[in-house]
């Protein structure tokens, strides 16, 4: 992550440092508090989150999915590994398969976002979670990624952050990738899903070279954060349940 800016908002439990440097602990958390076994990470291709001696200290049954066989053929050895379009039904032996089904910068990538959850929820368990974490509009550096064309946002990011450089360009689509808004609360339940946490967080560091720029969405950073206003969220921490079965006990 970038240098913090004066006037950003890098700081308190709502900035999107604070999201970047926890996530991974709140998947942890989530498997061990829920006491989930079957795991699947959805776009983990050659860098999952949870390392093979992670795996077997949390005792899981870890699979990659992802739409690349090439990103799955670059996972270290010791994965399950299963190729496939989250955006497409899931196979017949994938469903009600999961405990816990999670994403990291995944579902802003996707074609349809709603198809993506739907299937997701066929995924899972009675019982189960759904854990996402992604950017979200109406955030101004994810608007401008979103309506740059695909190379001039790659060259952009590059100039801008060099550790961007090298490393593959997936297409930003940001399809159902908003902030806690009604609209998508509903999204959520209409799907059939219960939801635990919507969590927002506030800022970027795309436009940390860019002095003004950086100050002016500084200024609108620290508003939203303020408010909690759901449009103008940067990222996301989604945690959503499927509903047991009735006359299933917790």
């Amino acid at each position: 992550m970038g240098l913090a800016i004066a006037g950003t908002r890098h700081d308190g439990d709502t900035g999107h440092l604070h999201a970047y440097l926890t996530y991974k602990d709140r998947v942890q958390q989530l498997i061990v508090a829920a006491g989930h076994r079957a795991v699947c990470e959805i776009g983990g291709g050659r860098k999952p989150l949870f390392t093979p001696q992670e795996v077997s200290h949390l005792d899981l049954d870890y699979t990659i999915m992802d739409i690349s066989q090439e990103e799955l053929d670059h996972a270290p050895p010791g994965y399950q590994t299963l190729c496939a379009d989250v955006c497409t039904p899931p196979a017949a032996t994938s469903m009600e398969r999961f405990d816990l089904v999670f994403s990291v910068y995944l579902a802003e990538h996707v074609t349809d976002g709603a198809t993506m959850h739907r299937n997701v929820h066929a995924m899972l368990r009675p019982g189960g979670h759904a854990f996402h974490y992604f950017p979200t509009l109406f955030s101004p550096a994810f608007v401008l990624n979103r309506l740059l064309p695909d190379g001039l946002t790659h060259l952009a990011k590059g100039l801008l952050d060099p550790r961007e450089r090298g490393r593959p360009k997936f297409p930003a689509r940001y399809s159902k990738c908003f902030g806690p808004t009604a609209r998508m609360r509903q999204l959520f339940t209409d799907l059939g899903y219960q939801i635990e946490a919507y969590e927002p967080f506030y800022g970027t560091d795309y436009f940390r070279k860019i002095p003004v720029v950086a100050q002016v969405d500084g200024w609108l950073t620290d508003w939203a954060a303020r408010r909690r206003n759901p449009h103008l969220t940067s990222y996301v921490f989604v945690t959503l349940r499927k509903p047991r079965r009735p006359g299933i006990v917790n």
